[in-house]
C-alpha cells in the first residue's frame, strides 16, 4: 500500500513540481482548470463506489454518517486553528480548513478499492461527498460574510 501511495501521490507531486518549474509560462495559462479537473475525477471515483455498492447503501448506519461528519468538521476546525496559531491571514486559514477537512478522502477511496474491496470504500466515498458539501457550505458562508456590510 505504501508503494501505491508513493506512485499515486508522491511521484506525480514531484513530477508536477518539475513541470511547473521548467514550463512555468505554459503551465500558468492552464493552471486554473486543474482544481475543477481534480474534483471531477474524485466525484467520478466516488460515484463508481456508490454505484458498485448500491445494494449495500441501505446498510450504511447513522453512526457511520455521524462519524464522517464529525471527522470533517473537526478537520476543518483544526485546519483553521492551526492557521491562526501560525498567524496566517484569513484566506489562508480558510483554505487550510477546507484542505485539512478533506483529508485526502479521494485517496482513501482509491486505496480501499485497490487493496481491499468496494465495500470497504463506502465510508471513504461517503466522506468525499460530505467534504464537498461542507466545503461548499463554508465557502458560501465565508463569501457572504465578506460581502456583508461592516456594522
Amino acid at each position: 500500500m505504501m508503494l501505491h501511495v508513493i506512485l499515486t501521490v508522491i511521484v506525480p507531486l514531484f513530477a508536477g513540481f518539475a513541470v511547473r518549474y521548467y514550463f512555468r509560462q505554459s503551465v500558468e495559462k492552464v493552471l486554473a482548470v486543474f482544481p475543477a479537473i481534480s474534483v471531477t475525477f474524485i466525484i467520478f471515483i466516488c460515484s463508481l463506489v456508490i454505484a458498485l455498492n448500491r445494494e449495500r447503501l441501505a446498510q450504511v448506519t447513522v453512526p457511520i454518517l455521524i462519524t464522517v461528519v464529525i471527522l470533517n468538521i473537526y478537520g476543518m476546525l483544526a485546519g483553521y486553528e492551526v492557521g491562526a496559531i501560525f498567524r496566517m491571514d484569513i484566506p489562508k486559514r480558510r483554505t487550510l480548513a477546507i484542505e485539512i477537512g478533506m483529508q485526502n478522502a479521494g485517496l482513501g477511496t482509491i486505496l480501499a478499492l485497490k487493496h481491499f474491496n468496494e465495500r470497504t470504500a463506502i465510508p471513504a466515498a461517503i466522506f468525499v461527498f460530505i467534504c464537498i458539501i461542507t466545503a461548499s457550505i463554508m465557502a458560501e458562508v465565508w463569501q457572504k460574510k465578506e460581502m456583508a456590510p461592516a456594522g
